[in-house]
């Protein structure tokens, strides 16, 4: 309760958030620094390595994210039928590991708490996720991950969020992470 409360601090001081197209880049900067605050709370809990930023991976991310807003539809291929690595390395990047996760809400939220807390709600619902239908956790606390970039991007058709992750020279790990409480 803690963490929600000092991100919802932290986003009532950030301007408005438009109805149509892209979010202003400070809000969207802030956004992005919360959500992965957010996924390395979930990952140490687990004992997992934390996350850097990826600069072409959040180029990756934002453009899917916005790609799904346009289309309306939550998906891994975008519109020139790339999966998520390939997008990745069409941007310029080039990784051990790559994994995306993609999220949805509906309908469109243009007040910066509701945002955030609608952003804490898909990495709950991630998180949450049991074996064997748990991608998006697995993703999130894969130590072959060491950095990721964060897409999103709000319109009439809802918010959508992509969490595209990247590896370097990462080890695959054999075993689930177990909590280290």
């Amino acid at each position: 309760m803690e963490m929600l409360l000092a991100a919802l601090l932290i986003a009532s001081n950030l301007g408005a958030i438009p109805a149509q197209g892209a979010l202003p880049a400070a809000e969207l900067g802030a956004l992005r620094i919360q959500l992965t605050i957010e996924l390395n709370r979930d990952r140490a809990a687990y004992g997992v390595g934390q996350l850097g930023t990826d600069q072409i991976a959040q180029t990756a991310a934002q453009y899917q994210a916005e790609q799904m807003l346009a289309s309306g539809r939550l998906e891994h291929v975008d519109s020139a039928g790339r999966l998520p690595m390939t997008r990745y390395a069409d941007f310029g990047g080039k990784a051990d590991y790559y994994g995306e996760n993609v999220g949805f809400r509906a309908p469109a939220v243009l007040d910066q708490q509701l945002l955030w807390a609608v952003l804490v709600k898909l990495d709950e619902a991630m998180m949450a996720e049991t074996p064997p239908n748990d991608g998006h956790r697995r993703n999130i606390l894969s130590d072959n991950y060491n950095a990721v970039g964060i897409g999103i991007a709000v319109g009439p058709n809802g918010v959508f969020m992509a969490e595209d992750f990247v590896g370097f020279h990462a080890k695959p790990s054999e075993q689930e992470p177990t909590p280290t409480h």
